[in-house]
């Protein structure tokens, strides 16, 4: 009888390891699971998308009972433009609304959506089927108050420093301060404004206590200029495939306004 410890056989273990014919097959089982995992991974963040943050108001006007359009509406009329959609939810406007019946309430339909599928849709609708971008994600805002002087001389100047102690009285800390104007055209008659602004840069926190010391938001064409898509911490694996040029779509009716 051949004992168990007998010389290796092409049956033996130690031979199966050493077969050539085992070792490529392992490496390409192996190659399978790599790619197969890498296509699992592409699926999982198939999601990550540059994107950029946008508002429009809900049609909501004051002394009326109708609430506007629901966000999960709106954002359906985008989609059905062929913008993907990542988030919506409905916001109240941090700017000064106007009180008085007829006038907007204020409120606005926010919707992330898909960077690359927005810039799509601007260059089909120049007008951005009504929707602006929302700046008011920032650590710090600007506001201002009007310093007081008046064409012809009149009027009286509230310096910079002087007016800034009012923010500071009510607890809000003035960053920094700076001279500006409104950019608006104003008659030109004795006693008019001459849109000359004092502007004081504040936490966004303090926003509400400084609008009830009649300071507004400032808004200007560079902050909207310095708005760029924000960009996903997962980025999908292989995003150059995505610059290939996509077959063309069905041409869509233009996106309805709200109201």
């Amino acid at each position: 009888m051949t004992p168990l410890s007998a010389t290796p056989g092409p049956d033996h273990p130690s031979e199966l390891a050493r077969s050539p014919l085992l070792k490529p097959i392992g490496k390409e089982h192996l190659m399978n699971k790599t790619v197969a995992f890498l296509f699992l991974l592409c699926a999982a963040t198939a999601g990550a998308y540059e994107t950029v943050t946008l508002y429009q108001l809900t049609g909501a006007i004051q002394c009326v009972d109708e609430t506007g359009v629901p966000a999960e509406r709106a954002a359906d009329l985008l989609r059905g433009q062929g913008v993907k959609v990542v988030s919506a939810e409905r916001r109240k406007l941090p700017l000064d609304v106007t009180t008085g019946c007829g006038a907007p309430t204020g409120e606005a339909n926010v919707m992330t959506v898909a960077a690359a599928d927005w810039a799509a849709f601007t260059a089909k609708n120049p007008d951005a089927g009504g929707y602006g971008l929302w700046v008011f994600e920032t650590s710090t805002v600007e506001v201002y108050k009007y310093d007081g002087t008046m064409q012809c001389g009149l009027g009286h100047e509230i310096p910079l420093g002087e007016m800034a102690k009012e923010l500071k009285a009510a607890g809000i800390e003035v960053l920094q301060s700076r001279k500006g104007t409104d950019g608006l055209t104003h008659i030109s008659v004795c006693g008019a404004s001459t849109g000359a602004i004092n502007v004081y840069t504040i936490e966004r926190d303090a926003l509400p206590s400084a609008r009830e010391l009649g300071y507004r938001l400032l808004l200007t064409r560079e902050m909207t200029q310095q708005i760029k898509p924000r960009v996903s911490t997962q980025r999908m694996v292989g995003m150059q495939a995505r610059s290939t040029p996509r077959p063309a779509a069905k041409a869509r009716e233009p996106i309805p306004l709200l109201w």
